[in-house]
């Protein structure tokens, strides 16, 4: 039996703005719980600004790659704007290179991720 670290996620909304914070190791057993966040997200169709908060998120299965690429299309389908924050910078290169996030949509910090929107929340 492995030794996982938990894996847990937040939604917090204020006006048309959603922080998604996710944290732990995201593996393949998770995505369960990944499929119930992406439908408490896209249930909320106010919402304009989404952000990913990546907490002490070391390394992301192939499957859990997949959900984050899937649920990031149906965001956008929706016309909202899009942030990624706080992943590790190998985790980062890594999916940028893959091309499942888009670099200008990836920040440092949660802060700089919120502060992106300007007015549009």
């Amino acid at each position: 039996m492995e030794d996982q670290k938990s894996f847990n996620y937040t939604i917090s909304q204020k006006n048309r703005m959603l922080v998604v914070s996710l944290t732990g190791e995201i593996s393949s057993y998770v995505v369960p719980a990944l499929e119930a966040c992406r439908q408490e997200i896209l249930a909320k169709e106010e919402v304009r600004c989404v952000v990913f908060y990546f907490q002490n998120v070391d390394q992301i299965s192939a499957e859990a790659i997949a959900w984050l690429a899937q649920v990031q299309r149906e965001i956008r389908a929706r016309e909202a704007d899009l942030r990624l924050c706080s992943l590790k910078d190998t985790l980062r290169e890594k999916l940028v290179r893959m091309g499942v996030v888009r670099s200008l949509e990836v920040t440092d910090d949660l802060k700089t991720a919120l502060l992106s929107f300007g007015r549009a929340a």
